[in-house]
């Protein structure tokens, strides 16, 4: 039986297209010149003991870089591709992320490729003092929905009376020193014990160290 021919020189020929190619992408991927736009993760370092963010950092930078075809493909598939560490030494004066200066430190850091600029013009920064605050806690007696001719008989019980809250200065100080709890439900007539969530504005900046608190009384029917 005869060996087929043509199925040979066909492999013959499709490996040696494939040999071309590889070597061709070799070849090309050794050159310098290449010029591409990377995202690099940032990373801001700051005294977060005594500052804190109001409004969310950014998490990455992107950079116009120039390099050798390896160095932008290892990049670009984030293989070696380790955070941008930027430092901010006076958050309170600091509004912007200063582009310029973190091109020149990228150039630093970043050795196996040239940066060019950073693509993005400015970002936007805003700290705050982070403090510490103790709030009291005080139900709302008048909103409490009691059925009719129903009246609390005894007095309201809280647990804790007070919480600590740390926070950006300025958002503590909007709160205050008094949060008002309302009591959920309608037309209560039994004597009520129950935890009701802490009233906290919905901002990620604030923890408190009590999520919810417990509410207790007595209710009595008035007589007619």
């Amino acid at each position: 039986m005869k060996p087929n021919t043509s199925k040979t020189d066909y492999r013959a020929f499709f490996l040696s297209i494939l040999a071309a190619t590889v070597f061709w992408i070799m070849n090309a991927l050794n050159k310098d010149g290449y010029s591409q736009k990377i995202s690099f993760p940032l990373r801001f370092t700051y005294n977060d003991s005594l500052y804190i963010p109001t409004q969310p950092l950014p998490e990455k930078i992107t950079v116009h870089v120039t390099g050798s075809g390896w160095s932008l493909l290892r990049k670009a598939l984030a293989l070696d591709v380790a955070p941008v560490y930027y430092s901010i030494n006076k958050p309170l004066k600091t509004k912007f992320l200063n582009t310029g200066s973190l091109a020149d430190s990228l150039s630093d850091y970043i050795k196996d490729v040239r940066v060019n600029y950073v693509v993005t013009d400015r970002f936007e920064l805003e700290f705050d003092k982070k403090v510490k605050r103790i709030i009291r806690l005080r139900v709302d007696s008048l909103s409490i929905p009691l059925q009719e001719r129903y009246i609390v008989s005894s007095v309201i019980n809280l647990n804790p009376s007070t919480i600590e809250v740390e926070g950006p200065e300025s958002t503590l100080n909007e709160l205050g020193e008094t949060l008002n709890v309302k009591v959920p439900g309608r037309r209560i007539q039994d004597n009520y014990d129950d935890e009701i969530r802490i009233p906290l504005p919905k901002n990620s900046y604030l923890k408190a160290n009590k999520e919810r608190v417990s509410v207790s009384f007595e209710v009595a029917e008035l007589l007619k």
